[in-house]
């Protein structure tokens, strides 16, 4: 018996107990199973940055990762995964990284010293691709956006905030906690690697709808939605916005600072505030999101 049955052998017994849960490396592409000669007519690109810190104005990108892959857009099925032609790359700040910030991904000042991002490159990647995904987009977009205005153009979605996590049965949306809660695990926190996680993430099946994850993505990226300010919202009821899903916004001198979040129902939301928040009939700014400003700083 070789010690690759061995181990399969104990993994599948550890995950016959009870008392045990076996976790489960994410392998190549090539291990996921992926039909074969099927043709495609979608394409994404799942990106993934490392910053320096969570700032969107003043930290700075320092590794950036683009991972092109194919998927049915009626199914959602992932077909082909290309990691050949994946982009990961370091990118000098031009500032120091915080320890702390290192402590995190493991980048440091000496392995991004003099590094650039090849932009021919990653250009013509974003150009090629119908969609973007990252796993939080609402960051990565707007610091993509930053350095380079390919970016600006494109229809995006997010596999943490276009999916119902906690009503597939999941006490959160956090890249790695979903795998593990699902048998898997990935080495997280550098570029590429969380790209190829959240690719393999869309291809599983959600739990409770039996429905493929890029599929429900898909369908809520497609939703109408709104952009809601709750200007000059009491302050004590901060918590109570904040449980609901909604951002500080600090404001810029274009526009006031207010609490704000994106919804499906502007009606329902605006009467939600107007009983819970405000306490009285009220007046508030609301606008449509359009399909290539989703997760973007133009939202506001």
């Amino acid at each position: 018996m070789t010690d690759r049955i061995d181990t399969e052998t104990a993994a599948l017994l550890l995950a016959a107990h009870d008392d045990y849960r076996v976790l489960r490396r994410i392998g190549p592409p090539i291990k996921w199973g992926l039909p074969k000669n099927v043709r495609a007519s979608r394409k994404g690109l799942y990106v993934d940055v490392e910053t320096t810190g969570l700032d969107l104005d003043t930290d700075e990108i320092i590794e950036v990762a683009l991972l092109p892959f194919e998927y049915d857009p009626h199914t959602g099925q992932i077909l082909h995964v290309h990691e050949d032609l994946a982009l990961d790359e370091f990118r000098d700040p031009g500032i120091p990284i915080p320890p702390e910030t290192s402590q995190i991904h493991g980048i440091t000042d000496d392995l991004v010293k003099g590094k650039c991002v090849d932009e021919e490159a990653l250009i013509r990647l974003v150009a090629d691709a119908d969609l973007m995904i990252a796993h939080n987009a609402a960051f990565d977009r707007p610091m993509l956006e930053r350095v380079w205005q390919c970016f600006e153009h494109k229809a995006w979605a997010c596999s943490f905030a276009d999916i119902d996590w906690r009503a597939e049965g999941f006490g959160a949306g956090k890249l790695d906690y979903v795998l593990m809660q699902q048998g898997w695990f990935f080495d997280s926190h550098r570029a590429k690697a969380d790209c190829l996680a959240g690719v393999f993430l869309l291809g599983l099946t959600l739990p409770h709808s039996n429905e493929h994850a890029m599929r429900a993505l898909l369908e809520s990226a497609r939703k109408q939605q709104f952009s809601i300010r709750a200007i000059g919202a009491p302050f004590e009821m901060k918590d109570n916005l904040r449980k609901r899903g909604y951002r500080w916004d600090p404001g810029d001198p274009t526009r006031e600072k207010a609490w704000w979040t994106i919804i499906e129902d502007a009606q329902v939301e605006l009467k939600w505030l107007q009983e819970n928040i405000y306490e009285r009939d009220i007046q508030l700014p609301i606008k449509p999101v359009q399909p290539n400003d989703r997760f973007s700083k133009r939202i506001f």
